[in-house]
């Protein structure tokens, strides 16, 4: 991987630390009984700013149908930053329930729109055989997001008072800086650049980007650039706009797999399991301390399982690595729901049953944080054609928000009422969902983005190799328009 491409691509995926550490901190400071005390929460109104932050979340995803393709990918990311800087803030030095809340929905307008634009971006940047290990860094930047979170959260658990919790948010201030200023040195998006008509940037990004690429011939940034031009004029001739959703049948196919697929990556139950551990934990007789080392203990299993899926998503392809997910979550559910079902029979006196339960979470946990998490952004992005690929993103995304609502909603009142029942039907779902995915998601593997029409009969203007024939042209094109602006630019002009 080129260089440069590489630091891109570390920035772009540095978007998941925003949902990463903000998903974190809230897991944390539910075990800090100051930050309970100062605003008087109970189960209802824990449920009502966890609702709040994913509420935030959809909003932003929703104005992702506009942001990405009107401004640009880049400027859209930049405008995000600089909403999740007035979000964190608000959310540190909140002094009542309802500023705080207000900074929830704000950081979660900031979070849901970098972290459904960033796939979009990602996607766009990445050259073919590295797409999938792009999606796993993704996947690894949130697992390590929430890890930290979880060990700087247990450290700040024995500092008294609310000096704890109010550092525990204002560290959510560094990501958004960090990746605001980093912003000013990234490219524009190839693609956005030639649905815009800017056509010579769109070239030299993608040489900057692919030139030289490990792997690939020195032009093959140059076939790329054409192949890119080629589809995104077929679009223009078909009038191919965000209604062609609605309209054309392999687009809506495209966008129910890419929902079907967020809907139920939402009803494996990950987010009742990671947001409220702390309370199973307890429920299962642990100590408030020894909880939040637990949810250590699941970051810092996310991160491995997500470095495990990096080596093998481009080997294996998509679809094997899905069912690699399955093979660790089904089972895991399943001695998750047995497990607790036993303890509690036994009227929660065999500890050592409630610790087997923690095991079958962090089986099920280890599954889904690295391979899922890794399959979603990278399949979700790439499914897509180049002009509703933010749009269905970010539909992706906004689906994500409003489904986790209503989890963090009731999953307290849940626990409390029927315990492991409730994970029961998330078990259902992940069995009812592998059927589906069995037969209907096709493999993606090694394939560019124009070219991943042909698995849904869409029209290809060429292939890669096509584009080949066109290498000089393309080139000689590149110097006249290079030539005709230095002259343009060294002419003195007569008035």
């Amino acid at each position: 991987m080129q260089k440069y491409q590489l630091l891109c691509i570390l920035f772009v995926t540095f978007g998941s630390i925003f949902y990463g550490y903000d998903s974190g901190c809230t897991t944390s400071v539910l075990g800090y009984s100051d930050f309970i005390e100062y605003f008087n929460l109970n189960a209802t109104t824990i449920g009502a700013f966890g609702s709040a932050y994913y509420g935030g979340g959809a909003v932003g995803c929703f104005l992702n149908y506009y942001l990405p393709d009107r401004f640009g990918r880049l400027r859209t990311i930049q405008f995000s930053c600089v909403l999740g800087l007035i979000g964190s803030a608000m959310q540190t030095g909140a002094t009542n329930f309802p500023v705080f809340c207000a900074g929830r929905v704000i950081g979660g307008i900031a979070c849901g729109i970098v972290f459904s634009v960033c796939p979009t971006y990602a996607s766009e940047i990445a050259s073919p055989e590295i797409r999938g290990r792009v999606g796993a860094m993704y996947a690894f930047n949130v697992n390590f997001a929430y890890m930290f979170t979880e060990w700087v959260g247990l450290g700040f658990y024995f500092i008294k008072g609310n000096a704890a919790w109010r550092t525990l948010l204002g560290i959510q201030l560094v990501p958004a800086a960090a990746m605001l200023i980093a912003s000013f040195w990234m490219p524009f998006s190839p693609r956005w650049l030639v649905m815009k008509g800017r056509d010579d940037e769109a070239l030299e990004v993608l040489r900057r980007l692919h030139g030289g690429t490990h792997g690939h011939e020195d032009d093959f940034y140059v076939k790329e650039y054409h192949q890119i031009r080629a589809q995104n004029q077929i679009e223009k001739d078909n009038k191919l706009g965000l209604m062609a959703i609605f309209k054309k049948p392999s687009y809506r196919k495209r966008m129910y797999l890419v929902l079907t697929f967020t809907a139920f990556c939402q009803f494996t139950g990950i987010i009742p399991l990671q947001n409220y551990q702390v309370q199973i934990y307890l429920k299962l007789g642990f100590s408030n301390v020894f909880s939040l080392v637990l949810t250590g203990v699941w970051g810092t299993l996310g991160c491995i399982s997500a470095i495990t899926a990096s080596q093998v998503i481009d080997r294996i392809g998509r679809r094997p690595l899905l069912f690699v997910a399955y093979s660790f979550m089904i089972p895991g559910g399943i001695l998750l729901v047995a497990l607790w079902a036993s303890f509690e029979a036994t009227g929660s006196a065999n500890f050592a049953l409630g610790k087997a339960v923690i095991f079958g979470m962090f089986f099920y946990g280890f599954g889904y944080s690295g391979f899922m998490n890794t399959f979603w952004p990278a399949y979700c992005g790439e499914v897509m054609p180049t002009n509703i690929r933010a749009t269905a993103t970010a539909s992706s995304y906004a689906l994500f928000n409003i489904i986790v609502i209503l989890l963090v909603q009731v999953t307290p009142m849940a626990i409390e009422a029927i315990s492991w029942k409730y994970f029961m039907i998330f078990v259902i779902c992940d069995v009812i969902f592998i059927i589906i995915f069995i037969l209907f998601f096709p493999e993606t593997k090694n394939k560019t983005l124009e070219e991943i029409g042909l698995l849904f009969g869409d029209e290809v203007a060429e292939t890669l190799e096509e584009a080949g024939q066109h290498v000089d042209d393309v080139l000689h094109e590149h110097e006249k328009h290079a030539s005709a602006h230095y002259v343009d630019e060294v002419q003195p002009k007569h008035v």
